[in-house]
């Protein structure tokens, strides 16, 4: 029998992609893509080809403490729906470096399920791959073992967003439509905010301060009179493994290290906003994950009132907003008629 892997590596795209997937579904993927962090760069493409990721039923026995025939039923269950499953992510489109490009992809593109030997195989799709393992750049990271307590799917998804500021240990401005996408929840469901709360974010964070090593807490924001978001806060329980050892080569840097590149010379500079458009702005370069996370050091501890002020006089420097350029061109900024190509 394998050793089981406990590393699970995400790529920030896909830990904020949108997908419907059952706890054992979670689980089995859990499993791996630790599995898939194994693996060299060179030998992942293989992986689209003939190669499978081997999960057994006394292995997912052991990490979810359960009994073996729970762990054979999930396994066999989890595979089979798995193969009708996708999930939506963004990009920034190469085409229109203005606009998002919105996709959809299966997580495998084939199973075998070994009867009578408690054996599922998986061979994951290209998409998967190249969001997933041993990757440079965005990329999160999470021990096994310290998600597998989890019961709830919104316990899992709130889980790995917080695992994405773990050196900062704050998730600022999060915003409620966001939280739902990731959540997964229909238009219809939990429309009241008080429902949303009750019924989805506070039992997921109160199994993670149970189940997990992280204490998680949080503040929501207005917008007039309107609930528009929240800030996440959280520690570790132990600090003696806060930190994540690991052997993986390919990690070489945190989230929050990785800055924006300032040196590329942007093709087109943002002109000159006026009032209306800095403030407009502001507010959705704050909405913006990728903004707040690079720029994190300037970001933690403060108001949103008081980030809507260092915005604003940001946008109003030359030189800082075209070094902000990608992330207003992402919040979709559009040139005016005389700049257009």
């Amino acid at each position: 029998m394998k050793k089981p892997q406990d590393m699970v590596v995400k790529s920030n795209t896909l830990i904020e992609a949108s997908y419907s997937l059952t706890v054992q579904e979670i689980r089995l993927l859990d499993i791996a893509l630790a599995d898939l962090a194994t693996y060299d760069e060179c030998e992942k493409d293989l992986l689209t080809m003939h190669e499978f990721v081997h999960i057994r039923a006394d292995e997912y026995a052991k990490i979810y403490d359960v009994d073996m025939k729970t762990a054979y039923t999930a396994l066999r269950e989890a595979s089979e729906n798995l193969f009708t499953r996708y999930f939506t992510y963004s990009v920034q489109s190469e085409k229109f470096p203005t606009h998002q490009e919105h996709r959809k992809a299966r997580w495998v593109w084939n199973i075998a399920y070994v009867e009578g030997q408690g054996l599922v195989k998986l061979a994951f799709t290209p998409d998967l791959i190249k969001l997933a393992g041993k990757l440079k750049g965005d990329f999160s990271r999470y021990h096994l073992k310290q998600k597998a307590p989890l019961t709830s799917v919104y316990a899992h998804r709130l889980y790995e967003m917080m695992m994405q500021w773990r050196k900062s240990k704050t998730v600022p401005s999060v915003s409620y439509n966001e939280l739902r996408h990731r959540f997964d929840i229909d238009d219809k469901e939990y429309k009241r905010i008080a429902n949303f709360k009750a019924r989805a974010l506070d039992p997921a964070i109160k199994q993670i301060n149970e189940h997990t090593d992280i204490i998680v807490s949080y503040e929501q924001y207005k917008e007039g009179r309107k609930v528009a978001g929240f800030i996440f806060k959280f520690n570790f329980k132990d600090k003696q493994k806060e930190p994540i050892k690991t052997t993986i080569k390919d990690i070489d840097k945190t989230v929050s290290d990785d800055k924006p590149d300032t040196t590329k010379r942007a093709p087109k500079a943002i002109p000159t906003m006026t009032d209306k458009q800095r403030n407009t702005f502001a507010n959705k370069l704050l909405n913006n994950f990728d903004f707040i996370r690079d720029y994190s050091s300037q970001t933690i501890g403060k108001s949103r009132e008081e980030l809507l002020i260092w915005v604003e006089q940001g946008l109003t420097d030359d030189e800082t907003r075209q070094e902000w350029r990608k992330y207003i061109l992402m919040s979709g900024y559009e040139f005016p008629d005389p700049l257009k190509s």
